[in-house]
Parts: C-alpha cells; sequence; structure tokens
C-alpha cells in the first residue's frame, strides 16, 4: 500500500505500557519471583525498571535483595516465562485507542515497527493477537547489542524499514524509551503511564492515544520538523 501522508515515513511503536498495559504483568512477576527467593519487593524498585533493558533489570533485582550470587540472565528467564505466561492465556491489556491509531496508521499506508526492550518471545507472542500485517518489522531487546536509552533500537528499525528516523514518530511512555526515541533522530510522542516523562526538544505529550490519528500523527512530525 502506498503511503498517503509521505511526511510520516514510518511509525515505531515501544510495546510494554504504550501498546499493551503488560507493565502490571511484569510487576506481579517481579514480586512473585523476590518473594520465591525469601525476600520482599516493593512498588518503588519496580518503577525503577519501567523502560530499562530486561538484563539491567535483572541486576538491579539482585542487587536490591543482595543475590548477586544469582545471574541476571537467570532473572530475565525467570520474569519473561511468567509474564508470558499470563500474556497468552488472558485478555491482551491494549493501551486506550492504540489498536485504533494502528488500524489508522495502516490505512493511510505508514509502516509500522514494534521495538521493545521485552524479548522476542514475548513480543512474538503480541503480534500473534494483532491483524496480520499490522507490524511491518519488529525490534527485540535480545536482538540488539545496546538497549534503551541507547538509540540502536529504533535505527535498527528505521535501517529495517529502509526510512530516515528523521522523518518518524516514537510512541513511548517511559524516560528511558522517549531518549533512546529522541537519540536515534526521531519526533517521540510521549504517553505517560506508569512514570513521568520529563520535557525534551522534539518530544511532544498527549494525554491519550485516543486524541490521534495517523494525520494528526503526520502533523505533529510537520510542525516539529518545520521548528528544527
Amino acid at each position: 500500500m502506498t503511503n498517503s501522508l509521505p511526511s510520516l515515513a514510518a511509525a515505531l511503536w515501544d510495546f510494554d505500557g504504550t501498546l499493551a498495559d503488560t507493565e502490571p504483568l511484569w510487576v506481579a512477576a517481579e514480586y512473585e519471583l523476590v518473594g520465591s527467593l525469601g525476600h520482599e519487593w516493593s512498588d518503588d524498585h519496580a518503577e525503577q525498571l519501567v523502560g530499562n533493558s530486561l538484563l539491567d533489570s535483572g541486576a538491579y533485582i539482585l542487587n536490591a535483595i543482595g543475590r548477586t550470587d544469582l545471574d541476571p540472565a537467570w532473572v530475565v528467564d525467570e520474569l519473561l516465562t511468567r509474564v508470558v505466561a499470563q500474556f497468552k492465556g488472558g485478555e491482551v491489556p491494549w493501551r486506550p485507542g492504540a489498536l485504533e491509531l494502528l488500524a489508522s496508521l495502516n490505512e493511510a499506508g505508514v509502516p509500522c515497527a514494534l521495538v521493545s526492550a521485552s524479548y522476542r518471545v514475548l513480543l512474538d507472542a503480541a503480534i500473534e493477537r494483532l491483524p496480520p500485517g499490522t507490524f511491518q518489522t519488529s525490534v527485540a531487546g535480545d536482538e540488539v547489542a545496546n538497549g534503551k536509552p541507547h538509540p540502536e533500537p529504533y535505527e535498527t528499525a528505521c535501517h529495517k524499514l529502509g526510512v530516515s528516523a528523521h522523518d518518524c514518530v516514537v510512541f513511548e511512555d517511559s524516560g528511558t524509551g522517549a531518549r533512546s526515541g529522541n537519540a536515534a533522530g526521531a519526533v517521540v510522542v510521549a504517553v505517560e503511564n506508569l512514570v513521568h516523562i520529563p520535557s525534551a526538544p522534539r518530544r511532544v505529550h498527549v494525554r491519550s492515544m485516543t486524541e490521534l490519528d495517523a494525520k494528526a500523527v503526520a502533523r505533529l512530525l510537520e510542525e516539529i520538523n518545520a521548528e528544527s
């Protein structure tokens, strides 16, 4: 399908907390895992992990509970097993307006990519729950050398789509992810969920994706690119 909004080369989507409200699933998995190790967890600790790479999150958990004898990769495997099982076994908690915005972008012929710190096993589980062709490509956290806030995940998505990040919009719900999108050169649409996202150049805040459609996203990008 031809892109009817050529100023918008592509839309790049974060997954956890942006496309789907999976953060409560991760937090529940953290409480369960830490409890099984005989320690206590807290919402304050959980908030520190939002948007981080899974290995960084695993290391944080082990440091927080004083179990540096364990491997962060083991923590990641344990968390993923719990989250994927919950995700596959119930209704998908899509974020308000996310599916409608995706449909609008697809209808306009705007390529979309899913770019997440979550690993391939979870991204594939999510993509399977969407109409075929919703995303033209995806980049998982276990497929890059440097996770968010490094620009590599979004740069990789742009390379796969054959587009310039300057002409793309990134949808993010965390400061870590927003920094990654901006560092790659994209305009970031910040849709806050559990954590505050600071203001920054080439970054715009919206209360909900229900406020947007493909044309509105293209206008945001055009306006910001005209200013910079």
